[in-house]
């Protein structure tokens, strides 16, 4: 392929190497291989595009140099839905699936055929995909939510928090409250599985064990300052969760009063319970784990060290859950992340 002369090779290889944007280092690694005599063929096969693609790349190089190398060249390319055709689509999406649609998820083919059929507009896939991006939407996997969850008693439990903290504040007028979080996970042989990088096309195999033995994780974490403490249990009723309370308690400063957030469990509220003076009991609403972000603990868990892996017995399960609490839970900064709560931010009263 001809290549004009904008620079010489070896001022293209140095900005190749200097470039951060590994679109546009694909790109100036096209024209060097281009300068260098390979094929249109060649080169396609090397950089993993099709051989129009490529051509066009040295195309944009010939007529506008470095900067025809940009996807864009500077300038915003235009959607074809008007704004108003923007805010619709919008509302389409958000609304999911209607039952005309068949299917329970939209993908990128439905939104191609809600584009046709709705908005008048054909588009490939690939553009499809691209639009979706530039409106501001990506392929996330849902939270899951019970079916029976009270979306207004979560949001007064919401607005009503900073009026209970402050009641909790001024019965403890000589400490400082911080936030915890409260919750259990079981982690066992009943195994999971996580995402790993394969080769594109392929079916990446991972181990998922199916045998029965398991124990309890038992955790508490404050988002405002990163501290955690946990408790292994073969089992779980009110008298575990009064051994947890009991340690946790031990580990609170002199001057510190914990509220702790927790669902509604029957261990949680048994007569049985006994709960030390230097903590205070918060229920969330019933069937509301999106407002208790120690869940986002049990997932970064599983999803970090404890899937694609088999256990042999209850002293390896046992082992791989120290091992990954010491390394992910006791790092505070972390725990402020995977935890975060920004709906108590604003609430804390002292």
């Amino acid at each position: 392929m001809y290549v004009r002369n904008h620079l010489s090779l070896e001022q293209l290889v140095r900005i190749e190497r200097e470039e951060k944007q590994a679109h546009l280092s694909k790109h100036l690694r096209i024209v060097i291989l281009a300068i260098q005599g390979w094929t249109a063929p060649s080169i396609a096969m090397s950089v993993g595009l099709s051989r129009r693609v490529c051509q066009k790349w040295v195309e944009r190089y010939n007529e506008f140099g470095l900067e025809g190398l940009d996807d864009r060249r500077g300038r915003e390319e235009s959607l074809p839905l008007t704004i108003e055709q923007q805010e619709t689509m919008r509302q389409r999406l958000d609304a999911g699936p209607l039952p005309e649609d068949v299917v329970c998820s939209l993908r990128g083919v439905d939104v191609k055929r809600i584009l046709a059929e709705e908005f008048g507009i054909f588009r490939s896939l690939s553009a499809v995909y691209n639009l979706l991006h530039r409106l501001g939407y990506s392929c996330l996997r849902p939270r899951p939510r019970h079916h029976k969850a009270d979306s207004k008693a979560q949001k007064e439990f919401q607005e009503q928090l900073p009026k209970r903290l402050a009641e909790i504040s001024q019965a403890y007028p000589e400490k400082r409250l911080t936030i915890y979080f409260q919750d259990e996970s079981r982690f066992g042989q009943q195994g999971t599985t996580t995402t790993v990088w394969s080769k594109k096309g392929s079916r990446p195999i991972a181990v998922r064990q199916t045998e029965y033995q398991y124990l309890w994780v038992i955790g508490a974490v404050s988002p405002q300052t990163g501290h955690a403490e946990g408790l292994l249990s073969p089992r779980l009723n009110t008298n575990v969760v009064n051994v947890f309370l009991r340690t946790f308690s031990k580990t609170l400063a002199a001057d510190e009063q914990a509220v702790m957030i927790w669902d509604g469990a029957g261990f949680h509220t048994s007569k049985k319970l006994v709960v030390p003076e230097n903590i205070t009991l918060v229920k969330l609403p019933p069937y509301s784990p999106e407002l208790n972000p120690i869940e986002n603990l049990w997932h970064y868990l599983k999803s970090h060290f404890w899937s694609n892996r088999a256990y042999a017995d209850y002293e390896s399960l046992e082992q791989a859950a120290i091992e990954a609490w010491h390394t992910a839970v006791l790092t505070p900064e972390l725990m402020k992340t995977v935890c975060a709560a920004p709906y108590t931010e604003n609430a804390i009263s002292k």
